[in-house]
């Protein structure tokens, strides 16, 4: 079974900066819930074939799983697939300017 989420939140910050904070593994839990360590497994440096080691909680549930970095386009997208792990995941990052370039009111 093939589960796909989609989760948008505009940030009222330089779509760079946000890129390259997010893109960052290291700063996982402090704003992903769910992710309570990250380690990497390559040198510290986002690239295709980068690998981390990261230990999540989900359903109550302890989740440990290497995902390794399949596609990277600095400050536009970051995408990682498991490695090693229970089951087959990948996450997809995108950042981008809202269509005035900033934030829009909501």
């Amino acid at each position: 079974m093939k589960v796909d989420v989609l989760t948008e939140t505009v940030i009222a910050a330089p779509c760079e900066r946000v890129a390259v904070y997010a893109a960052d593994p290291v700063h996982a839990p402090e704003w992903y819930a769910d992710i309570e360590s990250v380690q990497w497994l390559t040198p510290p440096r986002v690239g295709v074939g980068s690998r981390v080691a990261f230990v999540a909680r989900f359903l109550g549930r302890r989740l440990a799983y290497t995902y390794e970095v399949t596609a990277y386009e600095s400050g536009s997208r970051l995408v990682m697939r498991t490695a090693e792990g229970p089951f087959p995941m990948e996450t997809t990052y995108t950042w981008s300017r809202t269509a005035k370039g900033r934030p829009e009111p909501a």
